[in-house]
């Protein structure tokens, strides 16, 4: 196992990062969704170590598909509604290939499920090997790999030292992300119409889906036993949905992460990280109760108890390295303690090629 990199190569690693999005060129909104990506499977299969990663193209390709779900349901403007255009000229082809999709399968995990996605994914494939994934660290016109390297086979190899980095950083390359996919949609005069006056764009483009989030209340009151799960009063009319690892940190919507709340204890909660209590018992929850979970909301949601656990490992690691407080009570923290490992220890393998599953 490598080392991490240390704080020279990080900050080498941030210049490369800050010269892709001042000096690469985006035509379409492709390479945001390709980096976005590749963070997010950095963290669900990767280490905090300097190691490199393979991830195939098929990962990539199911991931970039999952990241562009919630942008084709229509954005609505001044009684007007419509498909934001992704792409300079025409809609981008991901666009309308999820639209045939979700037309037909209503939520993502009945979509995926399907034999549409399968072959979505194959196209999504080689529209990815045709484009992004080699554009995606020219800058100025001159390749510079800092990120990853084509593979002998059908995978990219993160670079030694990427895997760490994007783990690391996570939270900032999100913003990032964000900020210039968000940016270019409303530079593009052909979204003029459909976005108005209105300054909710980011909210919708990566937001969570509200609507959804109430179907899952009943759901868990009837698990928690009409308790919240924080401080286990009786919750009667007043819980809302949680997400345990905060949407802030990690901005996914998995089954296996939400608790029901009062309003008081998750509001103060916000953004930290539950203390290691909280975390026993959601851990427990989900060994007890994560196949009755799976089956009440597999429709709606992603239901993976695997990468919910490993997402977990992450954000309590980086917190602990970080120092973090963690979220004990109303209006009480406490610095995060190194019980989490032992609540988290459990391991998983990284899965096989998901081309296997789409052949």
């Amino acid at each position: 196992m490598l080392p991490p990199p240390s704080a020279q190569e990080q900050l080498v690693f941030l210049d490369h990062i800050q010269r892709l999005f001042e000096e690469g060129e985006f035509v379409a909104t492709y390479k945001y969704a390709l980096l976005h990506a590749i963070t997010e499977l950095a963290i669900e299969f990767g280490t905090d170590s300097g190691d490199t990663l393979d991830l195939f193209h098929s990962q990539i390709a199911d991931k970039f598909l999952e990241v562009y779900w919630r942008q084709v349901i229509p954005y609505r403007a001044n009684d007007e509604g419509g498909v934001l255009i992704q792409n300079k000229g025409r809609q981008a082809a991901v666009i309308v290939l999820l639209q045939d999709i979700r037309g037909r399968h209503g939520t993502l995990p009945k979509a995926r499920a399907s034999q549409e996605w399968r072959v979505a994914v194959r196209e999504t494939v080689r529209l990815l090997k045709e484009m992004p994934l080699w554009r995606l660290q020219i800058l100025r016109r001159q390749e510079s790999r800092f990120l990853y390297i084509p593979g002998a086979g059908p995978f990219i190899r993160l670079l030694p030292g990427v895997m760490f980095n994007l783990r690391r950083f996570h939270g900032l390359l999100q913003q990032l992300i964000r900020a210039a996919w968000t940016s270019h949609i409303r530079s593009n005069p052909k979204n003029a119409a459909l976005l108005g006056d209105r300054d909710d764009l980011e909210e919708v483009l990566f937001g969570t889906d509200r609507a959804s989030l109430a179907l899952v209340k009943p759901i868990l009151k009837d698990l928690q036993g009409d308790t919240c799960f924080y401080c286990q009063r009786r919750l009667g009319e007043m819980g809302e949905v949680d997400h345990f690892i905060a949407w802030s940190r990690y901005p996914r919507d998995l089954g296996h992460n939400f608790v029901l709340a009062h309003r008081r204890c998750n509001g103060d909660k916000r953004d930290l990280l539950a203390a290691t209590e909280h975390l026993e018992r959601w851990r427990n929850r989900n060994v007890v109760q994560g196949a009755t979970l799976k089956r009440e909301l597999e429709g709606q949601f992603v239901c993976d108890e695997p990468t919910t656990l490993r997402v977990a490992q992450w954000s309590y690691e980086h917190g602990f390295a970080a120092s973090s407080q963690s979220w004990q009570r109303t209006g009480y923290v406490v610095p995060l303690d190194e019980g989490y490992r032992r609540i988290l220890q459990e391991r998983f393998p990284t899965p096989p090629d998901p081309a296997a599953t789409a052949a």
